[in-house]
């Protein structure tokens, strides 16, 4: 019997010709061989993103998503995309390790995934948000033949380098929010930034429930690994 790291969805495995790695689908984030690369690309989404968070003695999130990996011939994986979503996808965390870049991984997994999703026939669209200091990664996207489709704006409140340690109140989040939203002008599009905001944060579209023509109603369920 296979353990949970070895499962994977074996009619989405695909063999690479260029270098000697494979693509494979796992249920499980958390218990793959895509795991260990979590911490790297934590850290390096706070440099790229100024935070200063990675001085922190903090752990590192734990993905209990699914997940789509490059796995060299060792059985090591070198390259991971987390998603998650029920008819719309949205990548929350995707990473390459740093030896492996500019040799078409990144776009090879979002290419199995997109025909993972083809394949299903209930995904509308796979989305995903990068930090504007995010070149490289912007670059890569559009390269992929994907869209921007609008612009998320903030306004820091208190200094995010201050290299204080949250305390337990600020590290304790509900388990479900519910959030009334009015599309307005910008009709579903809206919505789905927002709705990616808040996976962004940790959280899953649980409900969405329409009102009106623009009102409605969204409920959100804490992931599993941040309850």
């Amino acid at each position: 019997m296979k353990s949970p790291s070895q499962i994977a969805d074996s009619e989405s495995d695909q063999h690479t010709a260029e270098v000697p790695y494979r693509v494979h689908f796992y249920e499980n984030c958390s218990q793959s061989p895509a795991s260990w690369l979590v911490p790297q690309a934590t850290l390096e989404i706070e440099e790229i993103e100024e935070r200063g968070f990675h001085d922190r003695t903090h752990s590192p999130p734990i993905f209990t998503s699914p997940c789509v990996a490059a796995i060299d011939k060792d059985g090591k994986a070198i390259a991971m995309m987390n998603y998650c979503g029920e008819t719309i996808w949205n990548i929350f965390c995707s990473y390459v390790v740093p030896k492996h870049r500019r040799k078409h991984i990144h776009s090879a997994l979002f290419e199995a995934l997109r025909e993972k999703g083809l394949q299903q026939g209930n995904i509308v669209s796979i989305n995903c948000m990068t930090h504007v200091n995010n070149l490289a990664a912007q670059a890569a996207f559009e390269a992929q033949g994907r869209t921007k489709e609008y612009i998320m704006y903030t306004y820091p409140l208190k200094d995010r380098s201050d290299a204080k340690e949250p305390t337990v109140g600020e590290m304790r989040m509900p388990e479900y929010l519910v959030e009334p939203f009015d599309t307005g002008p910008d009709g579903l599009k809206g919505m789905q930034a927002f709705i990616n905001e808040k996976t962004a944060e940790g959280y899953e579209l649980h409900q969405a429930i329409e009102r009106s023509t623009y009102q409605w109603v969204l409920i959100f369920k804490l992931e599993p690994d941040r309850a």
